[in-house]
């Protein structure tokens, strides 16, 4: 069961990351983009919250230690990117409107929540064959 949660975390991810994503910044003027991003980033990581706690309680339910681990990991960094980085990010993209360009601040937080979302991904690869 573990093994098609975390599928389910990575082909999302996936997705999001090549389809949905690029599409929206290709499609859109910035404004549009960053409107539809703005609503869109926080469904996408609410949604990693609920898939990591289903994958918690999993490990939990068939003792997979190192699993649960794992899952938790995941779960952490889809909070910090919900409440912490994105919030950040668009608080300063705000201020950086006024400029019309994205300032180092917003760059380096910007390549923090990828970062993040990228290990993320390696996890989730990780967590499917670990549990197969």
């Amino acid at each position: 069961m573990l093994v098609i949660i975390y599928t389910i975390l990575i082909s999302y991810m996936f997705f999001f990351t090549t389809c949905i994503a690029p599409v929206i910044n290709v499609s859109l003027n910035k404004q549009n983009a960053s409107k539809l991003l703005r609503r869109i980033f926080p469904k996408n990581f609410k949604f990693g919250l609920a898939v990591s706690v289903i994958a918690i309680l999993i490990s939990i339910f068939e003792k997979n230690l190192t699993s649960f681990f794992l899952s938790l990991v995941l779960f952490i960094f889809f909070l910090i990117n919900l409440y912490y980085v994105m919030p950040k990010i668009n608080d300063i993209a705000d201020e950086d409107k006024k400029k019309n360009t994205y300032s180092k601040k917003f760059k380096k937080l910007h390549f923090l929540s990828v970062s993040v979302y990228l290990l993320q991904m390696i996890l989730s690869i990780l967590g499917i064959i670990i549990c197969y």
